[in-house]
């Protein structure tokens, strides 16, 4: 290089190589691609929360229901393998009936009212589906003590068919008369 008065002519470039920025273009990829993966994970586990909350919560409600129901009861009248049958102090309400029918757990009461036996009122949401209601007198022989014992099962209604829709719960529960 010939040098004109000892100084250089060739100026310094500002800016970036194709080198730096195709390195850079592949980290800033990584990146977006690393947050894009998390969000959709983050939107499936709160898809998949939301299902198993409403089938704890309709589970919960229906076993706080019979159970304030079988603890104030006068007694208990009659249990089938899916059904409950009480005897209240309040005649109007009697006889209450609990019962599963087509994935729904029922509430009749008296003959009478806003849910009678013969129309009885569906406890649960419209997204879950009761699959079990077993119950078992465990009352004893004397009358002294009447007991029931039941277990609720139930499943949230996945019309998608995708699976992070997919929840299931059960609860048992034994309960006994009090205010005889």
């Amino acid at each position: 290089m010939v040098s004109l008065g000892g100084k250089n002519n060739m100026k310094k470039q500002n800016g970036l190589t194709l080198v730096e920025i195709i390195i850079y273009v592949a980290i800033l990829s990584l990146i977006a691609t690393a947050f894009m993966t998390m969000s959709i994970n983050m939107l499936a586990l709160k898809t998949k929360s939301i299902s198993q909350q409403e089938v704890g919560s309709n589970l919960r409600l229906l076993s706080q229901k019979i159970n304030y129901e079988i603890r104030n009861a006068k007694s208990i009248s009659s249990t089938t393998a899916s059904s409950i049958t009480l005897t209240l102090s309040d005649s109007a309400r009697n006889p209450t009936v609990f019962d599963l029918n087509n994935g729904n757990i029922r509430m009749g009461f008296g003959s009478g009212g806003s849910c009678p036996t013969t129309n009885p009122c569906v406890l649960n949401s419209s997204n879950i589906n009761i699959s079990t209601f077993s119950v078992v007198n465990l009352s004893s022989g004397d009358s002294k003590t009447q007991n029931i014992n039941y277990t609720l099962s139930g499943n949230y209604i996945n019309n998608s068919g995708r699976a992070e829709f997919d929840a299931n719960g059960s609860i048992n529960d034994s309960v006994e008369v009090r205010s005889r």
